[in-house]
């Protein structure tokens, strides 16, 4: 996050237990050289694996997936294999994947500890890896998941870029300045042209769906890029005018309650944690870029993501729904917690107590995922893209706000586009 925050550090209420979680495991008070050794062996689990491993939307890779020639046949393969207590993906020939995603988002996370030079090597390894499978062609510049998606609102193949993947690669690519300039100014163009759609910024070229998280990713990228310094001015000015727009456009989506659905349209209205926390995070980072005035919104939208989507310390995957574990809402439930404790929302001791209420299903952590006689779906936790890196990312993120952490993330070039040698 930018160092300026737009936010109101007055004295309020602080949310957050009275109480250490249950079965805490992980001492009291929490320093930062606890979560830097976590830190340290999650990276090596994931490393040792090359990053690689499975996917929850990996259901589409296997031989089966010609057969799904329909909609709802590519729904059902999907989340058969997604949700299913046992791992299908031998049986349907799915293999591990590695996603630039996950390499972008862990070289984001390894960035903030470039001050050491063993994560600086790997900050800028992962960054490298990345910024490899920047897209050529017809779509210069972006980048998209390795594997064929169907959700309810859309389809799109592993031939197509979307948003989310390109601002998680472009930010761990300029957080470990492995991009060139021309690769800067072709992500740029490409942003623009094939993920805007002049009103907001769209998933993927072919979308006319507004999805809030999404969108408020491509305002906070393209604020970014307009502050690169490396590109035309004109250039520069439509990124910043795109931004500001899409910026109005989801402040305008937010709810009376404070909440944002997750996209505008028929059967997108729900709200869960991982989603809402992208929102918050991204929709401040562009307010300050912007130079745009969100401190009442996104103050909103904080009291209600805290009150709605945790049951004390452990996240809630859907607004003031049941306690369902998710390897990714649960990191991004950490990535919040310090995020807000940076801010004063919520009392210093609350990351710690969201970090221990969740850290029993990772098996990088040396977690149990069949723990207590319960079946869970292990693979989900073994995920690169969804599990391991989000957690890395959060666990970063915390160390850098505890006493004893770095206080800022260090940038590992001089410049964020330097190109990688």
């Amino acid at each position: 996050m930018p160092p300026a925050s737009p936010i109101n550090h007055a004295p309020r209420d602080h949310f957050g237990p009275d109480h250490h979680a249950a079965g805490d495991r992980l001492g009291s008070p929490l320093q930062a050289t606890d979560v830097l050794a976590l830190a340290d062996r999650l990276f090596r689990w994931a490393d040792a694996r090359d990053w690689a491993g499975p996917d929850p939307y990996d259901g589409l890779t296997g031989p089966l997936r010609r057969l799904a020639v329909h909609r709802v046949l590519r729904q059902v393969l999907l989340q058969a294999v997604k949700r299913s207590r046992i791992d299908l993906r031998p049986v349907l020939g799915i293999h591990p994947l590695r996603t630039a995603t996950a390499a972008a988002t862990a070289a984001s996370a390894c960035a903030r500890l470039s001050a050491s030079p063993v994560w600086r090597e790997r900050a800028l390894r992962l960054g490298r890896s990345a910024a490899d499978e920047q897209l050529s062609g017809r779509y210069t510049g972006l980048w998209r998941y390795e594997f064929d998606v169907q959700t309810r609102w859309a389809y799109y193949p592993a031939s197509v870029p979307n948003l989310v993947a390109t601002t998680f690669c472009a930010d761990g690519c300029l957080d470990t300045g492995t991009l060139g300039d021309e690769a800067v100014r072709s992500l740029a163009h490409g942003l623009l042209e094939h993920l805007h759609n002049g009103v907001f910024f769209t998933y993927t070229p072919a979308s006319d769906v507004l999805v809030h998280n999404a969108n408020l990713m491509g305002a906070a990228l393209a604020a970014r890029l307009a502050r690169t310094g490396t590109l035309p001015g004109e250039l520069a000015d439509r990124l910043v005018d795109a931004a500001r727009g899409a910026v109005e456009v989801s402040l305008n989506g937010q709810r009376p309650d404070g909440s944002w659905p997750y996209g505008r349209g028929p059967r997108l209205g729900w709200v869960d944690g991982f989603h809402t926390g992208y929102v918050l995070l991204r929709l401040e980072q562009a307010g300050t870029l912007l130079d745009v005035d969100v401190q009442h919104p996104l103050q909103r939208g904080v009291d209600h993501y805290l009150r709605h989507l945790f049951d004390g310390p452990l996240p809630r995957y859907f607004a003031d729904g049941r306690s369902r574990r998710d390897p990714n809402n649960d990191a991004t439930a950490v990535r919040m917690a310090a995020w807000a404790a940076h801010h004063g929302f919520v009392r210093a001791d609350f990351p710690r107590t969201v970090l221990a209420a969740v850290v029993d299903r990772y098996p990088g952590l040396g977690a149990d995922t069949r723990a207590d006689g319960c079946p869970r779906n292990r693979s989900l936790w073994e995920s690169p893209r969804w599990s391991a890196a989000p957690l890395l990312d959060a666990l970063t993120a915390l160390h850098a706000v505890l006493p004893g952490g770095r206080q800022d993330a260090a940038p590992v070039a001089a410049q964020p586009t330097t190109a990688a040698s």
